[in-house]
């Protein structure tokens, strides 16, 4: 009888240990900003915006907000974090980290990141310059939906870059950027690749290269 008691007890102690929840050995909070961590990129994107944007400003605190989001592949906060690099607030300045950035945060289809790294590549501001790979961009840029006003100026530096390029090469990149996952392309488009507008380069002067605000909300 005493056994069978025992047993039940044993039995009873070990259901009552496994209903109990485990602490989450995890931390709670985000480090080193010391905030709640509410597992978003859009969350972090944001909280890095109020730290740039706020009465009393944050750059470094703004970068690791970046930082977190950019890890969840949220392109708005790559392509801040990018800024960041490029223009060195908040963290040491670094042109050919912004460059990777930029190309990363393009291949998810941002279209001022897909601004930027064609002009950085055709430019060569963050080393040699690559015109291949900056008209290839600015293609994206160009065809992206969502860029709207600074699709007209990525079209200006992309026909400057198609007077460089022999008709194979143009065909060549054509080709990729067809179906190409990174843009959205409206439907007015047709082709820039092939039929570059020479003419428009003589109009625009030349001008440094201008960062899109990375203080914008994402469309």
């Amino acid at each position: 009888m005493l056994k069978n008691i025992l047993l039940i007890i044993i039995c009873f102690a070990g259901f009552l240990q496994a209903e109990t929840p485990q602490k989450s050995s995890k931390p709670t909070v985000c480090a080193p900003c010391d905030e709640p961590l509410p597992g978003t990129a859009l969350w972090h994107y944001m909280k890095g915006i109020e730290e740039l944007i706020g009465v009393k400003t944050n750059a470094y605190l703004a970068n690791e907000h970046f930082k977190r989001a950019a890890d969840m592949n949220y392109p708005p906060a790559i392509k801040a974090l990018a800024d960041s690099y490029y223009s060195g607030d908040g963290i040491d300045e670094d042109k050919k980290q912004a460059l990777v950035l930029y190309i990363r945060a393009s291949d998810l289809g941002d279209g001022a990141a897909q601004f930027n790294a064609g002009v950085i590549l055709l430019r060569g501001y963050a080393g040699e310059s690559n015109i291949v790979l900056g008209y290839y961009y600015l293609c994206l840029a160009t065809m992206n939906e969502g860029l709207d006003e600074m699709a007209q100026d990525a079209a200006i530096y992309r026909d400057e870059a198609a007077k460089m390029l022999a008709p194979e090469q143009l065909q060549d990149i054509y080709r990729k950027l067809v179906n190409n996952p990174a843009t959205n392309p409206s439907k007015s488009f047709t082709k820039p690749a092939l039929t570059p507008n020479l003419a428009s380069v003589d109009q625009h002067p030349e001008k440094p290269l201008t960062l899109s605000n990375g203080n914008q909300e994402p469309n």
